[in-house]
């Protein structure tokens, strides 16, 4: 197991992140959705270049022998986040291939969230998930994170609203 850091030009990670958008489960957790409707997210590798090219956002990957499984990032005092007191980390992270899913592996991506956050001098790490997101809600609570917050009716899937629920974790 290897962590690598983003490189918006390595074609391999991009063509890898982009086919995790395939992924009914990562569609779901990642994506805000507004209808029923078969939900379709169109990300390219020059999407992925775009966008992890932003000074502001740090990034990594994981990478098992050559396979490309998940991957780390997080802006810094996002305007999204809810707490605004310190110098947040506002996280995304994921394991994007279904095999490598329910091994502990996003327990590796979270502490080197942490480790980062500490690195970059954030004094509290800000994470949101949609409240049917069980396995990582378990995740952020084993790690000392604390909820303090929802935005409701914030994604429409599986024919209902879902809440999105703010976690916190001063470091």
């Amino acid at each position: 197991m290897k962590i690598e850091v983003i490189d918006p030009n390595n074609t391999k990670q991009a063509e890898s992140y982009c086919s995790w958008l395939n992924d009914e489960t990562m569609v779901k957790n990642w994506f805000l959705q507004r209808d029923d409707k078969d939900f379709e997210v169109k990300f390219t590798v020059e999407d992925f270049r775009e966008s992890f090219s932003k000074p502001d956002k740090i990034a990594f990957i994981l990478k098992d022998n050559e396979t490309y499984f998940g991957y780390g990032s997080f802006f810094i005092n996002h305007p999204v986040s809810k707490f605004k007191e310190g110098k947040v980390c506002w996280p995304s992270i994921a394991i994007g291939l279904d095999s490598y899913r329910g091994k502990g592996l996003s327990k590796l991506i979270c502490e080197e969230i942490v480790r980062l956050a500490k690195e970059h001098q954030c004094t509290h790490i800000e994470a949101a998930i949609f409240e049917f997101n069980q396995p990582m809600k378990g995740l952020l609570l084993a790690n000392g994170f604390k909820y303090f917050a929802k935005e409701e009716n914030k994604t429409f899937v599986d024919g209902k609203w879902w809440d999105s629920e703010h976690y916190i974790l001063e470091i």
